[in-house]
């Protein structure tokens, strides 16, 4: 088995690696020229490592071409890798933050997530493109970014081409974002960096793009408050793919059409194994950081095996995708033309537009 699936492996890791070190890399020369100090070890996390992979794989496989022997392990990691890392990253998902932030910013990420999955719906179906594609790309503008779509694919089935142009646009929109959006938050929102950032958390795609947006702000205006609430903000948006990874997962099953009736055999069929498992990560998170706070002399441990778990779903995950781009082929995506694209970009401005809507109308004066 080894040697059937050692290859491929092999080959996602090292693509893998690579997306993690360019983007390194282009975070300290990103910060560079932000005006960033690139010694701030948060200056090395302003490009996604995970979307590199990604990138890197895509062009490996429609350039040099993936060798037949690779294909084993490349299918190998695109499954059980990817769920592995999912499962893990539930660990990571324990809610902790202020009530005045995540009061606030709750009923905005509520407001931009369904206002996303109906008008990109809308949009995808105007465009006579594929359902899932829409689905991923409204879920992973308005959820979570790159880490949505790989979760959500494999609970609606989605084909590879499908996921990977889904995180083709998000990377795109999402880099556009971070670079611009820092400078409209405070356009808009220059009096409250509250507000500035919960803009910053509910407008930008990809964890990584949101910390790098927060950032910018931060070091531009010197607000940290901006990004400390673009962080919380985000983690309440990755905790809902908790209920909407399972919701979208039963509208797809068995080539279900939506009809809103959903009984538990449904749910059952519809949703893999592994979301429960990532369900009960969550739980497992919450109940320890609540136990082992309490028994200080075990605390230790704890962090240990958080910090274990999200080193393994961080390379599972990035393996995945790396594989994912090596799997891929682009001459296939030809046939999908610009609509996508235009879904992407949709996507992307309705979830602005709501984000700043919604603040404006609830909380300035």
């Amino acid at each position: 088995m080894i040697r059937r699936l050692g290859p491929g492996i092999l080959a996602a890791g090292v693509v893998a690696v690579v997306g993690a070190f360019a983007a390194d890399h282009l975070s300290v020369l990103i910060a560079g020229v932000s005006g960033i100090d690139p010694s701030d070890k948060n200056a090395h996390h302003l490009v996604s490592g995970i979307s590199l992979a990604v990138i890197i794989g895509l062009l490996v496989r429609n350039t040099l071409g993936v060798s037949a022997v690779l294909h084993p392990g490349i299918a190998w990691i695109l499954k059980t890798g990817l769920r592995v890392g999912i499962v893990l990253l539930g660990f990571k998902l324990a809610l902790g933050t202020t009530g005045t932030i995540t009061g606030k910013a709750l009923p905005i990420v509520i407001a931009c997530i369904g206002t996303a999955l109906v008008v990109v719906t809308i949009f995808n179906n105007w465009l006579r493109l594929p359902p899932k594609l829409g689905a991923l790309i409204a879920v992973g503008t308005s959820v979570c970014g790159v880490t949505a779509i790989v979760a959500t694919g494999p609970a609606i089935d989605a084909d590879e081409n499908e996921t990977s142009y889904a995180v083709a646009c998000v990377t795109i929109f999402g880099l556009l974002a971070l670079f611009t959006y820092p400078w409209l938050a405070h356009h808009f929102f220059s009096l409250d960096p509250l507000l500035a950032g919960i803009f910053l958390g509910t407008s930008i795609h990809d964890t990584s793009q949101v910390a790098g947006a927060g950032m910018i702000y931060q070091e531009a205006f010197g607000e940290p408050l901006a990004l400390q609430a673009a962080t919380v903000t985000k983690l309440i948006r990755n905790m809902s793919m908790a209920v909407l990874i399972p919701l979208i997962a039963t509208k797809f099953g068995n080539g279900g059409n939506g009809s809103g009736r959903v009984s538990f055999r449904q749910i059952k069929d519809a949703v893999p194994g592994f979301i429960f498992l990532f369900l009960l990560a969550i739980a497992l998170r919450s109940l320890g950081d609540f136990a082992f706070d309490a028994d200080s002399t075990k605390t230790e441990f704890w962090v240990k095996f958080l910090d274990g778990a999200g080193w393994v779903s961080k390379w599972a995950l990035a393996g995945a995708l790396a594989g994912i781009g090596l799997n891929t082929d682009l001459v296939k995506l030809k046939g999908l033309g610009i609509k996508p694209l235009l879904v992407g970009f949709v996507a992307a401005a309705v979830v602005g537009l709501m984000s700043f809507g919604a603040l404006s109308l609830l909380y300035m004066r």
